[in-house]
C-alpha cells in the first residue's frame, strides 16, 4: 500500500490541515492562515487538493483558475471570505520514512503516536537513513503538538528479516518505546 492509501485508511489525524479564508485581491485569489497570520496564493497552495466549507461541511475539490472548486457536487466559485483548508504537506524525507515502513509496522507505529497526543502531522524533522540506502541505522524524528515536544529515535535494520524499533522522549522527560519485529 503506497503512502497515500495509508494515510486514507487512518483516522482523521488532529492538526492535518492549514485553515484559512481567502479573498480576491489584485486580479489574484489570495488565502489568509488563520493560524500563522500568513497570505499565500491560493493556486500555490492548492496543488494536492482543496477543501471548502459550504453549509457546515467541508468539501474536497480540485482548484480552477477562475476562482472556483470543483467537487463532487457541482463547480463551485468562491466568494470573499470563504473558509477553506489544505492538508499540510510532508517532508520529502518524512514522507519517504512513512512509506519504508511495512504496512503493519505503519499502523502501530500511528496507533503509538496518537496514543502519546501526536499526529503525523506534527512533524517539525526527519532524519531518513534509509534515503542512502543503509541497511542499519537510526531514524530522528521530532514532534510538537505545541503542548509538549517528542524527539523518536527510529531504530533499524534491513535484510533478510527486517526489525524496528522505536523510542520517544518527551520534553517532560517522560519515554516510551514501541518495538515491531519482522
Amino acid at each position: 500500500m503506497n503512502i497515500e492509501e495509508r494515510l486514507q485508511c487512518i483516522v482523521e489525524q488532529p492538526r492535518a490541515y492549514v485553515y484559512g479564508t481567502v479573498e480576491f485581491v489584485n486580479d489574484e485569489w489570495i488565502f489568509f492562515d488563520e493560524e500563522e497570520e500568513e497570505a499565500s496564493l491560493v493556486e500555490e497552495m492548492a496543488e494536492q487538493g482543496i477543501e471548502w466549507f459550504h453549509c457546515g461541511h467541508w468539501l474536497s475539490g480540485q482548484w480552477q483558475d477562475q476562482g472556483a472548486v470543483a467537487t463532487d457536487l457541482g463547480v463551485f466559485p468562491l466568494e470573499n471570505g470563504d473558509r477553506i483548508r489544505f492538508r499540510k504537506r510532508l517532508t520529502y524525507a518524512y514522507q519517504q520514512w512513512l512509506a519504508a515502513l511495512s504496512d503493519s509496522t505503519f499502523f502501530q507505529f500511528v496507533q503509538w503516536l496518537n496514543s502519546l497526543g501526536f499526529s503525523l502531522y506534527d512533524c517539525l524533522y526527519c532524519y531518513n537513513g534509509l534515503l542512502f540506502a543503509k541497511s542499519s541505522g537510526v531514524n530522528f524524528i521530532i514532534y510538537d503538538n505545541t503542548e509538549q515536544i517528542g524527539s523518536i529515535h527510529h531504530y533499524y535494520e534491513r535484510g533478510r528479516a527486517s526489525s524496528d524499533r522505536f523510542e520517544i522522549t518527551l520534553n517532560s522527560g517522560e519515554r516510551a518505546i514501541c518495538a515491531q519485529i519482522g
